[in-house]
């Protein structure tokens, strides 16, 4: 009997005295152990309950409720916007404050969550909460995140959620945030599934109220193209009978992934998204073009196969031009050839500067 009982002893448990973050762990075994000896079992399963679940609100309490927070200014959404919209942004982009939240959210982290987004209130106009990593959300914690929407509103400012999380208990968390009253008709509170369709609406929010948002889209002639500005109407007459002129319906895949393809696509109306397949997924968002923008550049310089699937957005009018139409092209008209690919060059430059300063953002946090 004394040999069985000594090798049911557990000795990898003396291990937890070696480290300071187990030895809590160790005197729960212990008080485990005593209680059942000199009580009973039953009084030794509940004090071993109790003690974990202080560890456990120990733990939370001890831990960052934010896992990162960033400005409008340098984490942009996925949206490939113009020059002059970019522009825009950078100077107006610290309105928009974004936290990416984690963890559970319940009364013993509450005040560190007020705490964290409270100096932001008299300096944001969009506080966006990403929801994806939160693992609970009790009823304090909504009861601040509604103080939070209503120090916003008094300022014409709007709370924004995106990719609320189902609880590990199975309930939705938008359904629950309805029923507490945190987002339902009346309220500046939103709700998105991703955390770029939230900046993409806030982003069109500030152009809006900087008056050069998207109004009703009229479809562009060449002229009104940037990188064609400066072309005569004659030479862009020529341009325009040497391009394609291509109608894709909403949801309508415009090319696939490996698809041989060389050709340009300039976008007149309507919206493009490009998408990289996943397996077993829907598939990664990796851009979107809008009217007046234009896609497909390195196939048409490289004329290597696609890298990506597209997919119209909505109703999308297109020119198209190949890079043999536009080889043919050249050969009469030298200067505005250059000024397409110098125009290609400058904006890859613009959109390369823009995902190295958000790349920088994430290594500096």
């Amino acid at each position: 009997l004394i040999v069985i009982g000594i090798r049911m002893i557990d000795w990898k448990s003396l291990h937890f005295l070696k480290s300071r973050s187990t030895i809590l762990d160790f005197l729960v075994i212990v008080t485990v152990i005593v209680t059942a000896k000199t009580v009973s079992l039953i009084a030794a399963s509940a004090i071993g309950i109790a003690l974990a679940v202080l560890l456990f609100v120990r733990e939370e309490i001890k831990g960052s409720v934010v896992y990162h927070k960033s400005l409008g200014n340098r984490h942009f959404s996925k949206q490939v916007r113009l020059a002059d919209e970019m522009k825009i942004l950078q100077e107006q982009g610290e309105r928009t404050a974004i936290f990416k939240l984690q963890g559970s959210l319940f009364f013993g982290t509450a005040d560190q969550l007020y705490s964290a987004i409270e100096p932001e209130l008299k300096l944001r106009s969009y506080i966006i909460l990403d929801m994806r990593r939160v693992q609970s959300v009790d009823v304090t914690a909504a009861h601040v995140l509604e103080l939070i929407e209503d120090a916003l509103k008094e300022r014409g400012g709007s709370l924004i959620f995106s990719h609320l999380p189902l609880m590990q208990s199975g309930r939705d968390l938008e359904d629950y945030f309805g029923q507490v009253g945190l987002v339902k008709p009346g309220h500046q509170s939103r709700v998105f599934g991703e955390l770029d369709e939230a900046l993409e609406w806030v982003e069109n929010r500030i152009l809006e109220e900087s008056k050069i948002g998207r109004t009703e889209e009229t479809l562009l002639g060449l002229r009104d193209i940037d990188i064609f500005k400066k072309r005569r109407d004659e030479t862009l007459a020529e341009l325009e009978a040497a391009m394609e002129t291509r109608s894709v319906k909403a949801g309508e895949r415009l090319f696939a992934l490996g698809d041989s393809s060389d050709e340009l696509y300039l976008v007149r109306r309507g919206a493009i998204r490009i998408m990289q397949p996943l397996k077993r997924k829907q598939g990664h968002h990796l851009a979107t073009f809008n009217r007046g923008d234009f896609f497909g550049e390195m196939a048409f310089l490289d004329h290597e196969p696609r890298s990506a699937d597209a997919y119209a957005g909505r109703d999308t009018e297109l020119f198209v031009l190949s890079r043999a139409a536009f080889d043919d092209f050249a050969a009469n008209h030298k200067k505005t050839a250059i000024a397409l690919l110098e125009g290609l060059a400058r904006t890859l430059s613009l959109r390369l500067r823009f995902t190295n300063a958000e790349l920088r953002q994430l290594e500096d946090d």
